[in-house]
């Protein structure tokens, strides 16, 4: 019997386990899910204080900024989001509708079994609702909550994490934007920019050393990021147009890579300004090789576990 509706949500939203002393017997394939129900989308494993993550957006024109979305909230007025599919244990399905920024993602998450709870992907789709907008910027981001390292790198093609905690052991993580990706249209008044690329990155990346205790807090931290971004970025773009006060929300909430190699770094974004269709995964990996995921057999999986769920 497959569980859907009610029942998937109820899974979802699994019990922590204590990572010490109080620990029961866990089903390792259960260890790593989507146990973050508040969020739109957000992964952890079923430990107290360990790796979590989860994925942001925004539109870029306005204030949107002022609204990113990352907790459901209902005035945030999605007319779509919550998982179609979901057996409640390695694959799960959602649309997220947000007319007000401008956007459809839809997310497809999928386990591997190894040791200490296997290997994860999800991959996100979508699209901008309008063209006439600067598009959309999608952050994904993990968070050490407890005891652990993590080191950070990016370059053109992806972003990838590797560290360690005591009960997760050694990780990596890939997010890997599609090349097919475009990247929202810059005004030729806005070009060559000292300081700021006018000609867009697929993906950026800030790592930063945040309290433990705080990293629950991840939209707030990443907006105080984003603001002292934007006014560094305004004022210059204001004296190389000689006064302007619009400028493109493309570059205005643009992040340069910065703090990557940073010591004790146990918070990471990575960002992804987008206009039109867009795809990117997220891929984790536990260090037992026989857990490996690439891209390309993101979709095989996933397509034998949405025939496994209608059957």
């Amino acid at each position: 019997m497959q569980i859907g509706g009610l029942a998937a949500v109820a899974l979802c939203a699994l019990p922590l386990i204590l990572a010490h002393g109080d620990a029961v017997d866990l089903d390792s394939e259960l260890l790593w899910g989507t146990y973050r129900p508040n969020l739109y989308f957000g992964t952890r494993p079923r430990l107290a204080n360990s790796l979590v993550s989860g994925l942001m957006w925004f539109g870029l024109d306005g204030r949107h900024w002022q609204s990113i979305r990352h907790s459901c909230e209902l005035g945030d007025n999605l007319s779509e989001y919550g998982y179609s599919r979901h057996n409640g244990r390695d694959f799960g399905e959602q649309t997220m509708r947000d007319n007000d920024q401008g956007v459809e993602i839809k997310s497809t998450f999928i386990k591997v079994p190894g040791d200490v709870g296997g290997s994860w992907a999800v991959r996100f789709t979508g699209r901008t609702l309008d063209e006439g907008t600067q598009g959309v910027s999608l952050v994904y981001y993990f968070g050490l909550e407890g005891n652990g390292t993590m080191s950070t790198t990016v370059d053109d093609s992806m972003a990838r994490v590797r560290g360690k905690t005591p009960e997760l052991g050694k990780f990596s993580i890939r997010i890997e934007p599609a090349q097919s990706n475009q990247y929202p249209v810059v005004p030729k008044d806005f070009s060559n920019i000292g300081g700021i690329r006018t000609d867009g990155s697929r993906i950026n990346g800030v790592g930063l050393k945040v309290p433990k205790t705080e990293v629950w807090r991840a939209k707030d931290i990443f907006q105080d990021v984003l603001l002292d971004s934007a006014r560094t970025r305004a004022r210059a773009m204001s004296e190389h147009t000689k006064g302007a006060s619009q400028f493109p929300g493309s570059l205005l909430f643009g992040l340069e890579n910065a703090g990557l190699r940073k010591k004790g770094t146990n918070m990471f974004f990575a960002q992804m300004n987008v206009q039109g269709e867009f795809a990117f995964d997220v891929i984790y990996e536990c260090a037992d090789k026989t857990s490996h995921i690439d891209s390309v057999a993101i979709d095989a999986i996933a397509s034998n576990r949405r025939k496994e769920f209608d059957a």
